[in-house]
């Protein structure tokens, strides 16, 4: 694209010039847009009816093109802005014409009272403008010609088409049963079925858009059930849902339209039980099953809730308590069958592999469903004990006690999340859940001596640099010394280098992957990362100079960080960056010439010229590296 925008004249331009720019015009259109616009300004076909200074600069103008279209730019919150009475404008898009007229406006800023007309340009529009007119006179013609057939002709061509086309054949085939059911609310359930219906092949998500177009044609039906029968229509917009859940697991919705559908229905299915009178107690019952059947959360559960009445309501948790208490005690037979007790008939800690089998199994995951269930409606009457009771009823596995921890979190019974964390933690000490439950404990409760161990330990399991600083946050809260305990850290870092690398000098070939090196190098890359996370950059500097290795990113962030007087290490830093990249680079070489270029800026020209000249000698086989490297 040109860099227009700029006045043609040497005088003073206005400041709004500067907010009409090809760039701020990008900004709130595309780049196809903003083309057609410029031909319909370059084409003349815009026409200023006013033009405003203060106190909202703008131009208010009609832009000629398949009609004459009334259209507005002005400039608000410095950006452009505007409205068109187009289709596009009217929905809310900044269109062509709108793009026409901020060019022309610019053009008007710059001096050019009247901007030349591009005869190309114009025939161009000219031809756009005959070719909708040809489309909607052969359109008119065509209804004119319709109108003045006989029924009876026109039935005898629709049902030619029918038979060619068997979406024709459908929707002829729902219009007549509609037509017929207009009275009969009852009857439009198995028209809605029929709708629905992905039929018996499966839908691929090419063909998902095409199915929700035309099972769109439900919501209107739904809606005039709503209107004549509103408790009949809760039913029937049930029936519609589960109809759409059904179709959902034999399509491939990678799009999401066949989801949003189920949605929308959803909201269809609530607004029926707002609009209806109180539900019966059974219904409790039947909405207890959509709950489980549904596959994602279709409609507003809490909505449903409040509008299907106390009746329903109480046997919807009675139904559900019930079938919890069922599930549970189904699931923990199973398990006692599996093997779960030991001789002496206490239960022992479920195995990794027990878990993982029960909780991936479908009994669980209708166990867990119900569990949330249960205890969402628990919360909801304010029985937390009665809820506390449901998640302590099966205390076998970690995971289980950390819910119960923050759950007590959660309604604010602190000492009791406290106790429950500790004895969590003394049954599965190596938990890193429970110990982090139980060191939020410590932390919020001002245990801060025992929160310094555990910090200590976790950096000592697994050291990183977040854990590293918050062994030391964690020191300072207990009042230690911080200072020393550094020294320490470090010292042991120091100690795990020298101890991986006489354990890498002593592995066999095998275990080297048949390329053992003659000497082990120091991996200070911790250390490093630490030293950096503390600008400590000159440091980390010297730490990292050959023969210790350190991770490339690390390398790379010292380098950009170390000031002028240490450019030359940088720039040292920055070439072993680089060798480390090529080693396992592949095409395009996007990073690794972003990496040339960091380094390239470093080198004085003589020194970049002869550094791309042995690149070009050592690469010369990537060839798409060659093709980015610059040429001096």
């Amino acid at each position: 694209m040109n860099n227009r925008g700029q006045a043609s004249t040497g005088t003073a331009r206005p400041a709004v010039f500067d907010l009409l720019t090809d760039s701020a015009l990008l900004r709130v259109t595309s780049a196809a847009v903003y083309k057609r616009g410029e031909t319909y300004a370059a084409a003349g076909a815009v026409e200023v009816i006013s033009q405003q200074e203060a106190p909202r600069p703008g131009v208010h103008a009609r832009v000629a093109g398949t009609a004459h279209y009334a259209t507005e730019v002005w400039i608000d919150d410095q950006e452009v802005t505007g409205r068109c009475d187009c289709p596009h404008g009217e929905d809310g898009w900044f269109c062509k014409h709108q793009v026409a007229v901020a060019l022309v406006w610019r053009a008007r800023l710059s001096g050019q009272t009247d901007p030349p007309i591009d005869e190309a340009a114009r025939k161009k529009v000219q031809a756009s403008a005959k070719r909708v007119q040809t489309v909607k006179d052969r359109r008119a013609a065509l209804r004119e010609f319709l109108h003045g057939l006989t029924a009876a002709a026109l039935a005898d061509k629709l049902l030619d088409l029918a038979e060619q086309d068997t979406e024709i054949s459908r929707e002829l085939q729902q219009w007549r049963k509609l037509t017929a059911t207009q009275a009969q609310p009852l009857a439009l359930k198995p028209l809605i079925g029929e709708i629905l219906s992905a039929g018996r092949d499966f839908i691929s998500w090419r063909e998902s858009s095409s199915y929700v177009r035309r099972a769109e044609a439900v919501l209107p039906l739904l809606r005039q059930a709503r209107e004549r029968d509103p408790a009949g229509a809760v039913g029937l917009t049930l029936y519609a849902l589960r109809r759409s859940w059904v179709t959902l697991g034999q399509a491939d919705d990678s799009n999401g339209a066949i989801g949003e559908l189920c949605q929308t229905i959803g909201g269809e299915y609530v607004e029926a039980l707002r609009h209806s009178v109180a539900q019966p107690a059974a219904f409790g019952e039947t909405y207890l099953k959509a709950l489980l059947e549904d596959p994602f959360g279709s409609f507003d559960a809490d909505a449903a809730e409040g509008a299907m009445g106390d009746a329903a309501l109480m046997r919807y948790r009675k139904a559900l308590a019930d079938r919890w208490r069922k599930a549970k005690d189904a699931a923990l037979a199973s398990r006692a069958e599996r093997g779960t007790k030991s001789g002496t008939g206490t239960v022992r800690k479920r195995s990794a592999e027990d878990t993982f089998a029960f909780r991936t199994s479908e009994q669980s995951m209708e166990l867990r469903t119900l569990e949330r269930l249960h205890l969402e409606q628990l919360v909801r009457t304010g029985d937390i004990d009665s809820a506390l009771a449901v998640l302590r009823e099966d205390l076998s596995v970690a995971e289980d006690y950390s819910r119960v921890t923050r759950f007590l979190e959660a309604h604010g019974r602190m000492r009791e999340a406290f106790t429950n964390a500790e004895r969590a933690y003394r049954m599965f000490v190596d938990d890193w859940h429970l110990e982090a439950d139980l060191l939020r404990c410590y932390e919020r409760d001002g245990w801060t001596t025992e929160a310094l161990a555990l910090r200590r330990r976790q950096f000592d399991r697994q050291p990183n640099a977040e854990r590293f600083h918050e062994v030391l946050r964690a020191c300072a809260a207990a009042d230690g010394n911080s200072a020393a305990l550094r020294e320490t850290l470090m010292q042991s870092l120091e100690a795990r280098e020298v101890a991986a690398m006489a354990s890498t000098r002593a592995a066999p070939r095998a275990v080297m992957r048949g390329h053992a090196p003659s000497h082990a190098a120091r991996d200070v890359s911790l250390r490093a990362e630490i030293l950096c996370s503390e600008a400590h950059w000159v440091a980390a500097c010297q730490l990292v100079q050959s023969p210790a290795v350190c991770r490339p990113d690390v390398l790379r962030h010292i380098a950009q960080h170390l000031d002028d007087s240490h450019a030359e290490q940088a720039l040292e830093l920055l070439l072993r960056v680089f060798v480390a990249a090529m080693n396992y680079a592949a095409s395009p070489y996007r990073a690794e010439l972003a990496l040339v270029a960091e380094i390239a800026q470093r080198f004085d020209p003589q020194r970049r010229a002869a550094w791309l000249a042995r690149l070009r000698v050592e690469y010369k086989a990537k060839k798409n590296f060659m093709q980015g490297l610059p040429s001096s």
